[in-house]
């Protein structure tokens, strides 16, 4: 073991203080409700604008992206009903969760700039891709596919704020062995996806919502929900591929599209379209921040 490592806790040190962690994020409330509104599938705009009020900055966050030149208007949407008539129900819906995330790693002070953007960019590219995916799978939405996706990696964000030291020092082994940190988390023991699992548990997150998080790098070890967990393994390659290109066409993710019933051209349909969501997320980014 390197000898300037920093000194790890074990799995029921981290467990344990994840249990202690007393102040969530100010808008988990927002969160839940939001949660809610998307698992019913017959909910209306104004149980969505009911949400967005309760939360005075993710009020004003989606008044002043309703009013940007992105949306097309400038300076015409003064309340929130209106905003999610011009904007869609739908998009305003990812709008509000993707602010959200944004929030909770603005709240993550500890983390540099170009670390918040890293992580929030890898969630963002992961949601779109995994709706994409989805939108030929008819036993999953497309838009749980796209939340599912975006709190896949909730537990490094969990990682990076309460046990920063090993986040960096995983940060900085994968970048230097050009490796995923997840496989030199695999090396120490103490995986986000652990961390992952325990905050959805505080958070009391569904259970697919657990399962991803858990297991969605190893989507044959999910006791349930494996559907979804291998829809967000494919996306989470597809997200990485430009830095990690062996997973795209290696046996294990071939055996998750073969689950899937995607036939190789669908994955090679669904390879040409992740490239294409990031200039969306770039662009989005630009938005938000």
């Amino acid at each position: 073991m390197d000898a300037s490592a920093p000194v790890l806790p074990d799995k029921q040190e981290i467990r344990y203080r994840i249990a202690q962690i007393s102040e969530l994020p100010p808008v988990t409330g927002a969160l839940q409700r939001l949660l809610e509104i998307i698992y019913n599938e017959v909910a209306s705009s104004t149980e969505l604008e009911k949400v967005i009020l309760y939360d005075q900055s993710l009020s004003a966050k989606i008044l002043r992206l309703a009013n940007s030149s992105f949306y097309g208007r400038r300076g015409d949407v003064s309340t929130i009903a209106k905003a999610i008539m011009l904007v869609g129900f739908d998009q305003i819906k990812s709008i509000c969760l993707c602010t959200i995330l944004m929030q909770l790693c603005a709240d993550a002070k500890i983390l540099e700039p170009s670390q918040r953007e890293r992580l929030w960019k890898h969630a963002f590219a992961t949601a779109l891709i995994a709706s994409e995916v989805a939108r030929t799978k008819p036993w999953i939405r497309k838009e749980l596919a796209y939340v599912l996706g975006l709190f896949h990696d909730i537990g490094r964000l969990a990682m990076a704020v309460h046990f920063y030291d090993y986040y960096r020092m995983v940060s900085e082994l994968a970048d230097t062995h050009n490796i995923p940190p997840w496989v030199v988390e695999s090396q120490w023991g103490i995986a986000h996806t652990e961390i992952g699992r325990w905050m959805c548990i505080k958070w009391a997150l569904p259970e697919a919502f657990r399962r991803v998080t858990e297991f969605h790098h190893q989507p044959h070890q999910s006791p349930s929900h494996r559907s979804e967990v291998t829809l967000v393994y494919l996306a989470n390659v597809l997200a990485n591929s430009e830095q990690f290109p062996e997973y795209v066409n290696d046996e294990h993710t071939l055996s998750c599209t073969r689950q899937l019933f995607l036939t190789e051209e669908d994955w090679e349909d669904c390879i040409d379209r992740s490239h294409t969501v990031w200039p969306q997320v770039d662009a989005f980014w630009a938005l938000l921040k």
